[in-house]
This record gives C-alpha cells, sequence and structure tokens, in this order.
C-alpha cells in the first residue's frame, strides 16, 4: 500500500507520502499554491501506512484545517481516509489517496477514473481513456496477449470483472468524492446548529470553551468577561484568585437568559493576557469561565486571548476565527459587542475612574458592528463621553501625499544620506526599496551593533567611491554630527532624510510588525519613548546641504496585510 496527497480540485499532481517519513508542503512548485497567507513550510505531513493514517502538523502562521476543524500551530493532528485537509484556513482542500495491489483509486473534477497498475483508465462509462493512445481498446486488451485468439470463457471473465467496475465505480461516485465539506456552506437564517462541549486551544494563543446546550447562530450578542459580566467579590481591581468574583449586575442573568431564549449566541470575548506572562494560571481561568458560565445560566461560548497577538482586542481575530470556523458554518448576520473598556472620562458617573483603555470600543469600532458599555446594555443608561486614540490608520487611506514633499529621493553624485526618524517608521523598508537599488551602502546598527562600527563602515563605502545611506533613527545633534564629519572628510554633500510621523504612529507600526509575523525585529515601547527624548529636529545649521521630508505613504504585499494594517491596534 501507498498513501498520496491529492487535491480535490485537481491542480496539482498527487504527492506521494513514504511510511514514516515527514514531508513538508506549503507554497511551492508541487501543490501550485503561491497565496502568501500560505507559508513555503505549511504542513509537515507523516504517513502511518499501518493505521492508514497522516499525522499532521501546523508548521506556518496561518492555519489549516481537517474538516473545518482549525490546526493548532506545531501541534499534530490526524487526517484519515475521507476527510478533507485544507491547506490554509478554508481553502485549498485535499484528500487522502490509497493505492493497494496495484490499484489506483484518484478524483479528478467531473471524472472519476480506475487505473490499473499505472497502465489503462476507465471514464465514468466504463470505457478507457488515455492521453498516450489513439486508438479504443477494451479491458481484454490489458489482460491478454493480442496474438493469442480470444476465447469465449476469457472474455465472459473480463465482463463480469468490467461489470463488476462499473458498480463500484458508480458508488465511489456517490460516496467517496462527494464535494469537500468545506465547500458546503449551510443557509443563512436564524437557524441553530449543535457544538461539541468542552475546552479547545486555537493557535496556542486563544482558548476556546462551548458549554453543554450551546448552539450556533446567525445572531450573536458578545461579552468582554471582566467588569462586564463579573466583577471582583473582594473589591480589589484585580482578583486575588480564580475564585474571587460575582456576578456585576442582577440584571445580566435575566437578560441573557431572555437572548438565549429568542436564538441569540451568547460569546464571551476577554483578553487573558496573565496567562502568558504567568500571572494567571491556565487551569484557574478555566475554571473560572466554567463557575461563571454556569452562574449565568446560559450556554455560552468563551474566546480568551492569552497573548499579544491577532486574537487580541482591539484586533478583530477572535471574530475571525469565530465567523470562519467557530460558528457551525452559519454566517453572523448580527452580532454586538458589550464592554467596559470605552474610553470614558474620569467621572464618567460620579466617583468612577477613568476606563482603563479603549479596546472594547475600538474592537467594535474595528468591525462597524453596534456597540454598548455594560451600563447602557444592562442598565439603559445614556452613552458617557468618550475619547479616542489620536491616530487613526484609516486616515491615510485618504491621504494623497507623495512619498516626498519637496526634493529628489536619489542623487547622481556620491552623497552621505542620514535618515532620522522614529523605530517602526519605515526607515529600513524605504532604504531597501529605494537607495540600496539606486546602488547606495545601507549602514545600519541593528546589524553592526556599535556606532563606531557604523562610522567605520561609511568611511569604507566612501572610499571606494560609493553613497551611503546611515539607516538609524539618528535622533539628536550628536549622532547626526558623526556622519556630518565624514561626508566632510570626502569632501561629498550631506543630505538629511527625515521621516515625519508621530509617536502614536510609530506606535501603530510596531504592533503590526508584531501581528502581521514580519522579520523585523519588535521595538519596546522604551525605546519608541527614548526616541522622543532625546528627539531634536534636524536643521541645514547642523551642515546638512538639504532636509528632505518623507512622508509614510503605506504600501501591502497582499490584501490581508492592507486589511490588518488599518485596524486599531491599540487603545
Amino acid at each position: 500500500m501507498e498513501i498520496y496527497l491529492q487535491c480535490c480540485d485537481g491542480h496539482h499532481d498527487d504527492i506521494f507520502l513514504p511510511d514514516g517519513q515527514a514531508v513538508v508542503v506549503g507554497r511551492s512548485e508541487a501543490t501550485k499554491i503561491t497565496d502568501k497567507r500560505c507559508s513555503r513550510k505549511q504542513l509537515e505531513l507523516t504517513a502511518d501506512y499501518s493505521n492508514k493514517s497522516v499525522t499532521v502538523r501546523q508548521l506556518g502562521s496561518t492555519p489549516g484545517c481537517i474538516d473545518g476543524k482549525p490546526l493548532d500551530h506545531n501541534n499534530i493532528a490526524s487526517l484519515h481516509e475521507n476527510e478533507t485537509l485544507c491547506v490554509v484556513q478554508k481553502e485549498f482542500p485535499h484528500k487522502l489517496l490509497f493505492v493497494t495491489n496495484g490499484m489506483y483509486l484518484f478524483f479528478i473534477p467531473h471524472k472519476f477514473f480506475i487505473m490499473f497498475n499505472n497502465i489503462a483508465l476507465i471514464d465514468n462509462q466504463g470505457e478507457e481513456t488515455t492521453s498516450t493512445l489513439n486508438k479504443k481498446r477494451t479491458l481484454t486488451d490489458y489482460f491478454v496477449n493480442n496474438n493469442v485468439p480470444k476465447s469465449k470463457k476469457l472474455k465472459k471473465d473480463l465482463k463480469g470483472e468490467k461489470d463488476n467496475i462499473e458498480e463500484k465505480l458508480k458508488q465511489l461516485q456517490q460516496q467517496s468524492f462527494s464535494k469537500p465539506k468545506t465547500d458546503t456552506k449551510p443557509p443563512v437564517s436564524t437557524t441553530t446548529s449543535q457544538c461539541e462541549i468542552g475546552w479547545s486551544t486555537v493557535d496556542q494563543s486563544m482558548l476556546v470553551y462551548q458549554s453543554e446546550g450551546l448552539k450556533h447562530s446567525s445572531q450573536v450578542v458578545a461579552f468582554d468577561l471582566d467588569s462586564t459580566l463579573i466583577t471582583t467579590k473582594s473589591g480589589k481591581t484585580f482578583a486575588t484568585d480564580y475564585k474571587d468574583w460575582k456576578i456585576m449586575l442582577g440584571e445580566i442573568p435575566k437578560k441573557l437568559k431572555q437572548l438565549s431564549a429568542e436564538g441569540v449566541k451568547i460569546v464571551i470575548i476577554s483578553n487573558q493576557n496573565g496567562i502568558s506572562k504567568g500571572k494567571v494560571k491556565e487551569e484557574d481561568f478555566k475554571k473560572k469561565a466554567e463557575a461563571v458560565v454556569k452562574a449565568l445560566g446560559v450556554p455560552c461560548q468563551v474566546l480568551a486571548a492569552t497573548k499579544r497577538c491577532k486574537y487580541r482586542k482591539p484586533n478583530i481575530g477572535s471574530y475571525n476565527w469565530l465567523c470562519d470556523y467557530g460558528n457551525g458554518g452559519i454566517k453572523v448576520d448580527d452580532f454586538t459587542y458589550v464592554g467596559d473598556a470605552a474610553g470614558r472620562a474620569k467621572n464618567w458617573e460620579p466617583k468612577r475612574k477613568k476606563d482603563f483603555s479603549c479596546s472594547d470600543r475600538l474592537f467594535a469600532l474595528n468591525l462597524n458592528v453596534p456597540f454598548f458599555t455594560p451600563e447602557e446594555y444592562f442598565l439603559n443608561q445614556k452613552p458617557a463621553k468618550f475619547t479616542l486614540p489620536e491616530f487613526d490608520p484609516k486616515s491615510l487611506k485618504s491621504s494623497s501625499k507623495e512619498l516626498t514633499s519637496v526634493g529628489n529621493i536619489v542623487s547622481n553624485q556620491q552623497e552621505v544620506l542620514i535618515l532620522v526618524g522614529y523605530p517602526a517608521c519605515g526607515k529600513s523598508t524605504f532604504t531597501r526599496q529605494h537607495l540600496v537599488p539606486k546602488g547606495y551602502v545601507q549602514i545600519n546598527r541593528d546589524t553592526l551593533k556599535t556606532w563606531q562600527k557604523c562610522v567605520a563602515a561609511c568611511k569604507s563605502a566612501l572610499a571606494s567611491g560609493k553613497s551611503v545611506a546611515i539607516d538609524n533613527t539618528n535622533p539628536d545633534i550628536e549622532s547626526r554630527k558623526r556622519y556630518i564629519d565624514c561626508a566632510k572628510e570626502r569632501k561629498c554633500p550631506c543630505r538629511c532624510l527625515y521621516f515625519d510621523i508621530s509617536i502614536e504612529h510609530a506606535f501603530h507600526n510596531n504592533r503590526f510588525r508584531e501581528l502581521s509575523g514580519t522579520a523585523h525585529d519588535i521595538i519596546s515601547s522604551m525605546i519608541i519613548y527614548s526616541h522622543r527624548k532625546k528627539f531634536v529636529e534636524p536643521t541645514t545649521k547642523e551642515g546638512f546641504d538639504e532636509i528632505v521630508k518623507v512622508n509614510f505613504v503605506p504600501s501591502f504585499e497582499n490584501k490581508e496585510l492592507e486589511r490588518m494594517y488599518y485596524i486599531i491596534s491599540s487603545g
């Protein structure tokens, strides 16, 4: 027996999976997958011939799924006969193909074939087809020497064999290769669908709990957990242990039971970063969540982001997972979110502190769905005044700024270009895209580690007749003077490229790096604040021949990264 990985859409040749040997598949010529969400090393497949199964390990950052169930990063799942493996989310479906005793059974869209010893093909009328033979032959041609007279008995036996094959083929058409489950979509309505109960983990970053009796629905009302559905029993800001909680408002259970009776699905979406930091034990949180759901008296689904990741609010990864994998294939038509992190100022209610953040309101804003605070939703209070973050990435969409306001980016003569700007403002990307292709030598402290080595590299490049781009933050006069002096020694011009973005914009870009899985190092907030403290705006008095302001004009490799960038990711 041999096992192959077969594309349900027929886009590529079958991939052989040897017994006990790991085979890595992903974005490659073999799979014909070009989607950049798919890593070149997306899945590791190891066939187990004795059990007629394949173990699947998720390697890439964007999860695949087996029969609609997402794969957890670096965890192992089993793939069996007739199950559908999607390489990226619910796309690029594949099935296992088993070759036994020389008979090779496989699938091509619209037609089903059986191959005998990789020679003869029979179409869905039971007739032979082959790309290599023009003459139509019968089954007997493959089993009998053409030079020997055919006996009536042999013809009769072969006819019986052919009839048997045709009958099996009809069964296969009806059973074995039905359209993959991931392609079928349930009707969109208020219909509900029963779901599995218990805990699971998504990408090692989000805990998912589904309580007994939970039904999926096209109508969803989601709630934050702490300070929305529950508060501390001790009266302290943070719970002392997993038992330190109580239902926050007496109106909550009644309201939730009313929603549940109307066919609305109740979901709890909570940030629980304390788990990854070791401040809260995962098992303690699970006990707490189960106890809360029991006290609320209604079936609930819990989504808890345990890291700073795409599932953490105000990022919308939890919502995307809910729609793609966590709602039984039922389309979410109606979604409302309720949370306490709403950006309200001090004394929004007498003697109340200001909200610690605006992440819940921003979560709803990113999704463009209705938002309420717990007081508004359960007590019908009027909305309080609130403030939103100063920087909104969506504002860049309407901007028609050119890359530079004045001046040229590159020069035809040898020069020293000193880049100035916050970490994560786009200096390195700009250098790689616009300067290095024009022959500039990129000098970067992240690579060389010390400013002394940067100065030495600058002098060396200038001595060889090349222009240089000093790709550092260069916040103050002292740090810039080192390279201005290099230009003076060489008697060549020295210009400044000033990347003029706000600190809020820099924080957003840095957050985007973290969420998108870029290879660029993630910068600590301390480094960004340090730049602001040291920063002195560059002037020509320092010795620059010209100062060119560079505007931030975002560009993206694909639509998914673009969508991710324009989400407000902190608040």
